[in-house]
């Protein structure tokens, strides 16, 4: 499935076996780690909890986000979040700052229930 399947009248994975969802997102996962060059499986977990920290952070954002039915730009935001959070995972580390501040974030929208 590619953007050009974006049908925003329907609800996440409507009409999808979870089989099917299950495919998706291990492709999606997959090109995920093709964008930010990770040829390994070492860090595949924390890739995921990733994809899943974009996945919440757009829902929240866009209205009808739906992960099974992307437009091409929706890939693109989700590959840059996971690119951003895996890239600078160290500066994270040595900067509490920022990550006091990404960290913040997250917990607002937590405690918040995001944007809606």
């Amino acid at each position: 499935m590619d953007g050009a399947d974006y049908r925003p009248c329907m609800k996440a994975g409507e009409g999808m076996t979870d089989g099917e969802k299950k495919k998706y997102r291990d492709e999606l996962l997959e090109k995920c780690m093709k964008y930010n060059h990770i040829d390994y499986d070492d860090d595949k977990d924390i890739i995921e909890d990733m994809l899943g920290a974009a996945e919440e952070i757009l829902t929240d954002l866009i209205e009808g986000f739906d992960l099974y039915h992307l437009t091409f730009r929706q890939k693109i935001l989700i590959y840059i979040f996971v690119k951003e959070l895996y890239d600078h995972k160290e500066a994270y580390e040595k900067d509490r700052k920022g990550m006091t501040n990404a960290v913040s974030t997250m917990l607002l929208q937590e405690k918040y229930g995001g944007m809606k």
